[in-house]
C-alpha cells in the first residue's frame, strides 16, 4: 500500500493563512482597545476615590464643627439656679425656713432655665428688681430681699441678703 502524496492547493493555504493572521491582528486590536478602556476606567475608579474620600473627610469635619456648635449653644443656655442667703443668722432663720424659701424662688425663676445667657445679661437689672420687689411667706413672716450679688453662668448664681421682715 502506498502513502498518497501530500497535495497542497495554494488557494486553501492563502486563505487559512489570511485567517490566521487576521486573527493574530484583530487579538492584537482588540487587546489593544480593552488595554486603554481599562486604563481610563482605572483611572475614572482613582479619581472617584480620591473624590469620595475628600468628601467623606469634609462631611466629618463639618459632623464636628456642627457638634462643637450645638456644645458651644449649649453652653451659652441657663442650664442651673443656685440661689443663696448670706445673712440668714441674723434674722434667725433656721435651715428648713431657709430652704424653703430659696425653693420657692427656685421654681419662680425656673422660667429662665434653657434661656440665652446673653438675653439674660441685657435684662439683669430687671431680673433683680423680680427678686427684690417680691416678698417670701415663711413661719408667718414676710421676708423681702436685696440681691447681693448675681452671676450670669451656665449655673445662674445669686446671693441675697435679707432687708426687712415683717409678720405676716
Amino acid at each position: 500500500m502506498r502513502v498518497p502524496t501530500h497535495h497542497h492547493h495554494p488557494s486553501w493555504q492563502l486563505f487559512f493563512s489570511g485567517a490566521i493572521v487576521g486573527a493574530l491582528i484583530g487579538w492584537g486590536i482588540f487587546l489593544i482597545i480593552y488595554g486603554q478602556l481599562q486604563d481610563q476606567l482605572v483611572s475614572n475608579v482613582k479619581k472617584y476615590k480620591n473624590e469620595v474620600e475628600t468628601l467623606e473627610e469634609r462631611i466629618e469635619i463639618l459632623t464636628e464643627d456642627n457638634d462643637k456648635l450645638k456644645e458651644e449653644k449649649d453652653k451659652l443656655k441657663i442650664q442651673d439656679i443656685a440661689i443663696s442667703i448670706n445673712n440668714y443668722e441674723r434674722y434667725q432663720l433656721n435651715t428648713l425656713s431657709r430652704h424653703s424659701i430659696i425653693d420657692s424662688m427656685t421654681k419662680d425663676l425656673n422660667h429662665l432655665i434653657s434661656q440665652d445667657i446673653k438675653s439674660l445679661a441685657e435684662n439683669k437689672e430687671l431680673l433683680t428688681k423680680v427678686i427684690e420687689n417680691k416678698s417670701y411667706k415663711q413661719d408667718n413672716k414676710r421676708y423681702y430681699f436685696r440681691v447681693y450679688y448675681l452671676y450670669l453662668d451656665t449655673t445662674l448664681e445669686i446671693e441675697l441678703t435679707i432687708v426687712n421682715v415683717e409678720p405676716a
